[in-house]
């Protein structure tokens, strides 16, 4: 026991209760894992496995400068561009695992495969699409055990930490035709399915529980290790996650809400191949912060020969978004299939 949880245990005791410690999972919820479209939000036992699929799909559409859209002209004109992004829709499917090496450590890895397209408008008028498609960046981490500790009084709270890196899997030249270029050009940066260098990403996470309710707070960061091959990295980024949920219906349904704030810094350096004929090539031009409301549900089945079932939805759509001249966000749906043995 901790230092943090003896004080806990002390103060339980004085009430004529009893501290549990080390229950970091609580089992027959729907709301025991956090909406579908947050990762690394729980941990498991030794030798327990989980494996899950994730349909995340982000539609993005018309030019904001500051806090305003702006007209296809206007973005133009911020830098004597020749072409304009008008929309543009990702599509990821994650495949994911996760493996309880210990009571204390949980290892995952996550493969995911992209499927970008932006419909561009040119200053005459004429309108042409971009695509790209591909495995993204592997990525593998784990996430350590702090403390935890439940009472009848205080409900149970859990601590944990994130830490995973990402490898250079992804393509960051891919080409495609364009009214410039009939015989491929290489595309700008949104439309790159990797990110060329290895990203670290550190974390924690706090989860709470009372009765039906549940609660999460999440931090974490990316940060690039360096430039890659063709001179360039991501600029740095932190996520913050606050969630709320309810188990609407005992042992099977629950539904979330949550905020999610995302601010990202503009690129490093610059890839001399990528002609800067419209704002999404200007590696300058690539910071923005945006806060997401979001609503899921989650369903849990019983269990069939010991395997644990969940089929979850989140979808929601930015509250506040900050860009210089990128398209904005319209909406974020994520579909997702966990399952744990």
């Amino acid at each position: 026991m901790t230092s943090v949880e003896e004080f806990i245990a002390d103060h339980a005791l004085k009430n004529g209760e009893r501290l549990t410690t080390g229950n970091f999972y609580t089992n027959e919820k729907p709301n025991a894992h956090a909406p579908i479209g947050m990762m690394g939000d729980h941990t498991h036992d030794k030798g327990e496995f989980m494996w899950s699929y994730r349909y995340m799909q982000m539609f993005m559409r018309d030019t904001r400068n500051g806090t305003h859209t702006i007209s296809n002209a206007q973005a133009r004109a911020l830098g004597g561009f020749s072409v304009v992004p008008e929309s543009m829709r990702m599509e990821m499917h994650m495949f994911s695992m996760m493996y309880g090496l210990s009571d204390t450590v949980t290892l995952m890895g996550m493969i995911p495969y992209i499927r970008n397209s932006m419909n561009h408008v040119t200053g005459m008028g004429g309108k042409f699409t971009t695509r790209s498609e591909g495995i993204g960046d592997i990525k593998i981490g784990s996430l350590w055990r702090l403390w935890a500790v439940e009472a009848p009084s205080i409900g149970a709270h859990r601590f944990h930490l994130n830490a995973s890196v990402s490898f250079p899997s992804g393509n960051i030249e891919p080409t495609d035709t364009t009214p410039a270029a009939p015989n491929g050009q290489r595309l700008p940066y949104p439309m790159h399915l990797g990110a060329g260098t290895i990203i670290f990403y550190p974390g924690i996470t706090y989860g709470g529980e009372k009765g039906r309710a549940t609660w999460l707070f999440q931090a974490l960061g990316s940060l690039p290790l360096g430039r890659n091959k063709n001179g360039f990295s991501k600029g740095d980024a932190v996520t913050l996650n606050a969630v709320g949920a309810y188990e609407i219906i005992q042992q099977w349904l629950s539904g979330s809400v949550r905020l999610s704030y995302n601010r990202w810094e503009d690129y490093d350096g610059a890839d001399s191949m990528i002609a800067q004929t419209v704002q999404t090539a200007v590696p300058s031009r690539l910071g923005g912060e945006r806060l997401d409301i979001l609503g899921g549900v989650n369903i849990l089945f019983p269990e069939i020969f010991g395997f644990e079932n969940r089929l979850a939805l989140e979808g929601g759509v930015p509250i506040y978004q900050w860009l210089k001249g990128q398209l904005q966000t319209e909406s974020i749906v994520t579909f997702g299939w966990q399952g744990v043995y």
